[in-house]
């Protein structure tokens, strides 16, 4: 089992984290960096430390599994449709055509 020596950012003791109970979260996009999900073993606090460099590639090399997420996506029919951009002419033609509006009227 692996364990990595940190500070508690509440109770501030020296705790080892066992990675077996911890979360390693990375982006699926590789990058140098990703986050250590833990609750202190000693007072129960949930905490979240970034890992970087040496430490992050030591824990894969040690065969810990990242969690590797990605940016979330919204469904198709959720998405914007595909439209060509405005441009100030088209924002010109709006504002003549609203130039003749006196009133709305609201729904009823």
């Amino acid at each position: 089992m692996t364990e990595v020596l940190m500070t508690c950012t509440r109770c501030d003791d020296e705790i080892a984290v066992a990675m077996d109970v911890a979360i390693l979260r990375m982006d699926v996009e590789p990058r140098a960096h990703a986050e250590l999900l833990f609750c202190c073993p000693t007072c129960g606090a949930p905490s979240v430390r970034q890992v970087v460099g040496e430490l992050l590639t030591l824990l894969l090399f040690v065969g810990v599994e990242p969690l590797c997420l990605s940016e979330p996506t919204l469904p198709r029919e959720d998405r914007a449709p595909a439209h060509r951009q405005l441009t100030p002419d088209d924002l010109l033609a709006w504002h003549e055509q609203l130039d003749g509006v006196s009133f709305v009227t609201p729904w009823e």
